[in-house]
Parts: structure tokens; sequence; C-alpha cells
């Protein structure tokens, strides 16, 4: 009967808070505009004392128009935030969360789930719910959103003409000003969100590829991304390829045309156009990765240019990483505080886990782990590699002297199988989806859960608030050491 009585109180204070965080007041006790920002553009964002979160997975598939993805009734899918103090989230003695209150409440994301905070506001994408001509649902489009840390003042900046992924759309801030980047089928659109009212200009309708700067730390004082030698063609430019055309001085040489554009204007700037062919991977750490097929011999080879003020192509700042492509290749950090040089970890199909250094056109390969089931790759953070085998969250460090594989603790539960897609890490804290069947159905639904990769007791622990029907059922009573919620 207990744990019944706490089931009541838990749903109704969900309920509660969505009524709550969609008054006019909006929420309370927010973090300060200045209070640092931690894992920026994943499905958990840390800010100030509070863990901004993505309530379980939603799909865009299948939604009803005026039944799905509702302001103020959506629950699955859509970001809480509940209290962290040393790391800690408060549960209660059946592991539901003691408190968690909804701020968006709409599903984030399409296939994925990421979402920035700069300043005062969350930066979202949104299933579209509105209908063509003929009468069909444009759910596969997102709407860009704005609203403010505490639930109100919620804005469409921009609706996508094409399905949106975590990869091709980004935040930027250049001195105190935010920009919402989208990559969106062939079109590159800015969007000035400190503007009175904001609006999209198209940068360019005709991109290939895109370099896209993610930042997954935001530090509003910090001297290396915000000094003006490296905003100057580094953070205010946005880097592409396009096709050529007869227009181009080049066009008989063939390959393609490397380019970029300032934020907020549309004057192309041609940064490479040789005859070779560019497609862009990367850009992160001041530096632009791409793989470049050259012209005359047909080989690929994949490169680090350094960024600059500078327009024109200078080749003492191009780097080559490897004088081969690989199917799933991750690019190693080059900042202040992890800087590793020029690398590269590759995971091929034999569940080999390479890094490779390339120097002066010698090419260090050094295999360190190889897998005995398929290596799936997660993602790199830093120097660790997650990455999926015999069903587990694996994780190493790939510039370890020693490296050695060690495992996330999930309690054996049921994940989202594309994990590479939902999943996240802050330095400290994995957070992935975990299956839980509802009582009396059968089929799951996906929500949070998180492993603090620091703690002696490293079990995975449920974040987040069930929807109506979703709960589980109740362990049998007289199993006293079931826990409800695991």
């Amino acid at each position: 009967m207990k744990k019944f009585l706490l089931l009541v109180i838990a749903l109704f204070m969900s309920t509660t808070l969505i009524l709550t965080g969609c008054g006019n007041k909006g929420l309370k006790d927010n973090p300060e505009t200045n209070a640092p920002v931690t894992s920026n553009g994943g499905m958990a964002v840390l800010k100030g004392d509070y863990l901004y979160y993505v309530n379980g997975f939603k799909s865009y598939e299948g939604l009803v128009k005026d039944q799905d993805n509702v302001w103020g009734k959506q629950v699955i899918g859509s970001i809480y935030r509940v209290k962290v103090e040393n790391n800690v989230i408060s549960h209660t003695e059946d592991g539901f969360l003691t408190k968690s209150e909804v701020v968006v409440p709409q599903i984030v994301g399409t296939e994925n789930a990421c979402f920035y905070i700069f300043g005062d506001y969350i930066y979202y994408a949104t299933p579209n719910m509105q209908k063509d001509k003929n009468g069909n649902l444009l759910n596969a489009r997102s709407n860009m959103c704005r609203v403010n840390i505490n639930g109100t003042d919620n804005k469409v900046l921009y609706t996508t003409e094409t399905t949106l992924t975590s990869t091709n759309w980004t935040m930027y801030e250049v001195d105190g000003t935010v920009y919402m980047i989208i990559f969106d089928g062939s079109k590159i659109v800015s969007i000035n969100a400190n503007a009175k009212k904001p609006s999209a200009t198209t940068l360019t309708s005709s991109a290939t590829s895109a370099g896209l700067i993610k930042t997954d730390k935001y530090l509003p004082t910090d001297t290396y991304y915000n000094s003006t030698a490296l905003i100057d063609g580094v953070n205010n430019y946005v880097y592409y390829t396009r096709d050529l055309t007869e227009d181009d001085s080049t066009y008989k040489l063939g390959g393609n045309i490397l380019a970029r554009v300032k934020l907020g204007s549309q004057e192309e700037e041609i940064v490479c156009s040789n005859g070779d062919t560019f497609s862009i991977v990367d850009a992160k750490n001041g530096c632009l990765y791409y793989n470049r097929t050259n012209a005359n011999s047909s080989n690929t080879k994949l490169c680090k240019y350094t960024l600059s003020a500078d327009k024109a192509f200078n080749q003492v700042k191009e780097a080559t990483l490897s004088y081969a492509t690989y199917q799933n290749t991750y690019i190693l950090n080059a900042n202040n505080e992890n800087y590793v040089g020029n690398a590269i970890v590759t995971v091929d199909s034999s569940n080999n886990i390479t890094l490779i250094t390339t120097t002066n056109k010698t090419v260090d390969s050094k295999i360190i782990y190889t897998g005995t089931e398929t290596v799936t790759p997660i993602g790199l953070y830093g120097s660790t590699l997650f990455f999926m085998e015999s069903s587990q969250i694996c994780y190493i460090d790939v510039t370890s002297s020693n490296p050695t594989v060690n495992y996330v603790e999930t309690n054996d539960k049921t994940l989202k199988t594309d994990v590479a897609t939902f999943f996240d890490f802050d330095g400290r804290n994995v957070y992935f989806y975990s299956a839980y069947t509802p009582d009396g159905g059968t089929e799951s639904n996906y929500y949070l859960n998180r492993t603090d990769l620091q703690s002696s007791d490293s079990k995975s622990e449920f974040v987040g608030v069930f929807a109506e029907g979703h709960t589980p059922a109740e362990p049998d009573e007289d199993d006293e050491d079931a826990v409800w919620i695991s």
C-alpha cells in the first residue's frame, strides 16, 4: 500500500509540475544567467545546480496532430530538471525522483535527443505538428525553438525542410551573441537568437558538407574560446563545400569548392579551389577536418587544417592525419586541456580499435584493443572511446600507455539499440536510455538512466518521470530487497 501511495503522489506531483511549468510566471529558483554549463548539446545538460534532461525517448513517427506533442501535455521526450548536489540526485526508497520539474513539455529532438543552454535560454528541436495543403502531417521536419529556463516565452525560430539530427545543427556564441546554425538539406541557416525578433539568414543554398563547431562546454569568461584572435576566422565563420559552377574561374580544373561565410552574412569567401575534392568531416578545437581527394591521383587522405582570420589556403596549416579512409573514424581532441597531437582512432570490421598517428608522412598504427565479439563504436569524448560489445557499454582511454577496457554498469537493463545516437557523457556521468515495461503492458518505453563512473558503487540510476500508463509493475512485497525503479 505504501508503494501504491508513493506512485499516486509521484504522478500527482508530475502533473502539478507540468501545470506549474506552463504558467505565466514559470518555475522558481532558476540558475543564475552566468552559471556554468556542462555537456552542452547532449541529452543531459548541467547548469548551475540543476540537471536538465530529456525525459525518455519519443519518436516523431506515428504522431497525431492535436493529440501528441501538445505544449503542456507532453511528458515522455520532454525536458525536465532536477536538483543536483555533489553529483547526487535525490530518490525515494523506491527509486523515483524525489522532485523533478518539467521545463519544456514538448518532444525534444526527432530521432535524437539534443539541446543547448546559453544564458537564460534553452534551444531545442521538436517535431513540427503542422499539415501541408494535402493534409499530410509534417512531423519529420523540426521546429527549432527557444524557451526561457523557467519554462516560459517559448518561440519557434525556424522550421526545417528536412529531417534533423544532432549532427546538423549547433550553437555558436560570438562576443555575447548567440547563434543557432542549421545545415538543412543543402542550405546553411543562421539565426541571431539575441535579436529582438530573431529571423533566419540563409548563408548558402548549395552546401554539400559543412563543419559545424560543437561546443560541449560553455564557459562565458573563458579566454581560450573568447579571445579576439580565435574568434576571427574560427567561431564567427561556417566552413562548407559546394559543387563547382560554370561561373567559377576554376571550373575546368574539376574538384569542388572549400568555402566559408561569416555569421549573419551571405558573402561567400572561397578558401580553396585547386581541382581537389574536399568533404568536411568535423570542426572543433579551432580546426577543420576533411577528406581530401587529389585531382591527379584520386588518392584520399584525412587532413586537419588550423583555422585563422586569413581566408587564403595556407598549405603549412594543413596536417595529414591518415593516408587511408576508414568506416569508423574519431578525431582526438587537440585543445589546451588534452592535447594529443595529430591522431585519430579507428574501429574496423575485425573489431580492432587502433590509434593512428601520422607525422611527416610517417604513419604509426597501434592496435589498443581487439574485441572477441562485434565492437560497435559509440563516440569519443576527449581521449575516452565508448563502444558496445556483448550488449555492454565499454570504454577505454586510447592514449594510455597500457590501455584497459572498463565497463559501464547498466544493471543488466535492456538498452535502446542505437546507443550511439542516444548516449551522453559529461566527463563523469554516462547517460543512456533503458527499457521499462508498463504494468499490464507488453511494449516497453525508454527512459533515461545514468551511471557515475567515479563512484565506488557504480550502479545505474533512473532519471525521469513516467508518463501516465508507463510505470512498471510494483515488485512483489515478499521481496524486501526489491527496488521498484532501478
